[in-house]
């Protein structure tokens, strides 16, 4: 129940008063912004609405992992988690994704949800189940292979945290992920309520796609892999990390990162080449108390502190409204070759004041396969 706690003083305090530093010297950085390119389609869906629940005595309101999706639940998903019935719109058919713009706002309006209206969008995961996902495929494994066998299908295509962190794949060149007619997508999410009333919300996702692009496909990497995306890790420095082996020669095209307060990045290594091919570093803003508690390994892949940051590349999430929570994860556009049987690994690096039992560290990568 720590990140419960940690979330309702965040909504609690101002970020005047935010004034216990980041232990580490951390390095200035601006954010990129949403600026898809001329000649990119421009297109806003929304999802919902959903209804968030109250605080009740000192627990957090949350809707915690559940699914949505068109069509009826499969009364199965009820083994794993709650399943809502709701219309996921796509912004376009036989098309290419080169961007995405997560938001979480109240229904009906485009005022957002965030830390400073007592809301949280603690996480969201943008699933295709047309398609395989290539590290959990369906199976009887583990939560997202057991979705996979239900709905045939489970790919993890993007991921939001409340950081809100933009793909520009558009920033990679003439690159997209593909959306075919009659695919289905739908959502996992977690979303937080800190305030006594109940909240209305909805999805709004903007995305910039093109009728024709180099395919590019997503790969999920997690230090949980296929379950549900949380570990536990001790007080003080940590590294967590998961190892895979690569199916298939291609290139690695675009990765981002997602991990929660205190943590300080998360890294893409490919072990059998001895590099790391990302390193997705944490942006908090100057003084705030959510940052890491101590300094990272200060090695490859492992920064010696997050960044700070003084602006929010997203426009309807400007810095104040995270009130000190972490705001940002870098993202990469490496272009670099790998081949099958390569084994590599994903980092999650935190340094936590006290013990935590709910640490996520992700990265999706888009890969042109050979």
């Amino acid at each position: 129940m720590r990140n419960r706690t940690l979330v309702m003083l965040a909504v609690t305090l101002v970020l005047v008063v935010m004034s216990a530093p980041v232990r580490a010297s951390a390095a200035a950085y601006d954010p990129p912004t949403w600026n898809p390119p001329a000649g990119h389609n421009v297109t806003t869906v929304r999802w919902g609405p959903i209804t968030i629940p109250p605080m009740r005595g000192d627990e957090v309101g949350e809707i915690k992992n559940e699914i949505a999706l068109d069509g009826n639940c499969n009364p199965l998903i009820g083994l794993i988690t709650s399943c809502r019935s709701m219309k996921i719109a796509k912004p376009c058919e036989n098309c290419f994704i080169t961007g995405i713009m997560p938001d979480l706002v109240f229904a009906g309006t485009d005022r957002g949800v965030n830390m400073d209206t007592g809301g949280m969008l603690h996480h969201a995961v943008n699933v295709n189940f047309s398609r395989w996902d290539v590290t959990c495929p369906p199976g009887l494994g583990d939560v997202i292979n057991q979705l996979g066998l239900l709905q045939g299908g489970n790919e993890r295509f993007f991921a939001a945290g409340n950081e809100r962190t933009l793909n520009r794949l558009y920033a990679t060149g003439n690159n997209g992920y593909y959306v075919k007619a009659g695919d289905k997508w739908g959502l996992i999410y977690d979303l937080m309520n800190m305030t006594e009333q109940p909240v209305t919300v909805e999805f709004k996702y903007t995305f910039s796609w093109v009728p024709n692009a180099t395919r590019v496909d997503p790969v999920w990497l997690d230090i949980d892999q296929c379950g549900d995306s949380e570990r536990s890790i001790p007080a003080g420095y940590s590294d967590s990390h998961w190892t895979t082996t690569v199916p298939h020669s291609g290139t690695l095209v675009a990765v981002g990162g997602h991990a929660h307060d205190h943590s300080i990045s998360v890294s893409l290594q490919n072990v059998t080449r001895n590099r790391y091919s990302c390193t997705s570093v944490a942006g908090y803003a100057p003084d705030s108390m959510m940052g890491p508690a101590g300094p990272g390994a200060g090695t490859d892949g492992h920064p010696t502190a997050a960044n700070t940051v003084t602006s929010d590349g997203h426009p309807n999430a400007p810095l104040m409204a995270y009130m000190g929570s972490v705001s940002d994860f870098t993202t990469c556009e490496p272009n670099l070759a790998f081949s099958a049987g390569d084994r590599i690994r994903v980092h999650a690096q935190y340094n936590e004041p006290s013990a935590y039992d709910s640490a996520m560290g992700i990265m999706v990568a888009f890969v042109r396969w050979r």
